[in-house]
């Protein structure tokens, strides 16, 4: 070696249980063949052994006779009356708001016209100055985007739904006619 270089040393591998780093030889197990005879001799061997558990399959040892049932003797089960009266239709569901976005986003929907939106906003109970978010009116109507003014809505719903209204909500936008909507791209 010129210029006094030093080859590196690889440091031994790491004892059982300590971590392997980089660089450190990884131990590979080392395969013995041994006479190839024996091998195959303990293969065989082994094979047979796995095979000896199961028994040749054999037929039946009582052939059943023609004049015998070969079916087991059972008896009928009891056919129970379905009466009407304990059959009834599943009680009506509360209005969720999923129902409600479903109603709003029929037609491309977005929101109430602001006069209608006010009517909504004051059927919301137990709102403050600032919960929910008033509807938008006058010129924030003109500045907000659709999606916008949809979440908006939303929160009133979700606001309805927590406080137990969404039901009367939902019955005021159904009665509401197309015109009195607003709808994306207007």
């Amino acid at each position: 070696m010129a210029g006094g270089e030093k080859k590196a040393v690889p440091r031994p591998g790491p004892a059982a249980g300590e971590r392997y780093l980089p660089g450190d030889p990884i131990p590979a197990p080392e395969a013995v063949e041994g006479n190839s005879d024996s091998v195959w001799d303990l293969w065989h061997r082994t094979q047979q052994a796995q095979e000896a558990g199961y028994a040749e399959t054999a037929p039946a040892p009582v052939i059943p006779s023609e004049s015998s049932d070969p079916y087991a003797p059972t008896a009928p089960a009891r056919l129970t009356r379905r009466e009407a009266e304990r059959v009834r239709p599943p009680a009506p569901k509360p209005p969720t708001i999923n129902d409600a976005m479903l109603e709003v986003r029929r037609n491309n929907r977005v929101c109430p016209s602001p006069a209608r939106w006010q009517q909504l906003y004051e059927m919301l109970p137990n709102r403050t100055e600032s919960r929910p978010t008033p509807p938008l009116v006058g010129p924030s109507w003109q500045a907000t985007p659709s999606l916008s003014k949809r979440m908006c809505l939303r929160e009133h719903l979700a606001w309805a739904e927590t406080h137990e209204s969404l039901p009367q909500v939902l019955d005021f936008l159904k009665q509401l006619p197309e015109e009195e909507w607003h709808h994306m791209g207007d």
